[in-house]
């Protein structure tokens, strides 16, 4: 019911930890002991290392000091890192790749504009193209870029052509064939 706590969902498990607590009449001293219990990986090893010997430790400073400590980065350069890094994954399809490049350029490009700065909607289409084209699978890659499609909506249209192409050509090990 209550999730682990890891360092990839402390507002999910707090939330969680919480809303149980209070269906339970769980006092603060008790959903201390229980969030000890859930300690995974990185955060069991901060808590081991920063919070083990507090002694005065309640449940309102172990939440605050695990949730600063975890906080995701939301500096320009992380988002933009992630961004500019963005490949597809073995299983992600050519669409799902789209959505996610372009989720990680608005997050990086138009979550961190100051006042009155703005970037020309024709640079930030052909960088998200780039990205797009950059992340894709070798064997898609290589045929989009011989494609030259002049925008993003184009480029994963003619992806998700060869993706599904490719998929055609290539049999699939796992289903069960009648050849006799």
């Amino acid at each position: 019911m209550i999730p682990s706590l890891t360092d990839r969902n402390t507002a999910e498990f707090f939330s969680t930890l919480e809303r149980v607590g209070s269906l339970g009449n769980w006092s603060k001293p008790q959903m201390l002991v229980i969030a000890k219990l859930k300690l995974e990986g990185r955060v069991r090893q901060f808590f081991e290392a920063s919070l083990a010997t507090v002694s005065d430790i309640n449940y309102d400073k172990f939440k605050e000091a695990i949730v600063n400590h975890f906080r995701e980065e939301k500096s320009f350069s992380f988002d933009f890192a992630k961004f500019s890094s963005a490949h597809q994954m073995e299983q992600e399809s050519v669409k799902d790749l789209s959505v996610r490049i372009e989720g990680l350029e608005h997050r990086c490009l138009n979550n961190h504009l100051e006042n009155g700065e703005n970037m020309s909607d024709s640079f930030q289409a052909r960088l998200l193209l780039s990205q797009f084209v950059s992340g894709l699978k070798q064997s898609i890659k290589a045929q989009v870029v011989v494609a030259n499609p002049s925008d993003f909506k184009t480029a994963v249209e003619i992806a998700d052509r060869i993706q599904t192409s490719q998929s055609n050509l290539t049999p699939n090990i796992n289903s069960v064939s009648d050849s006799k």
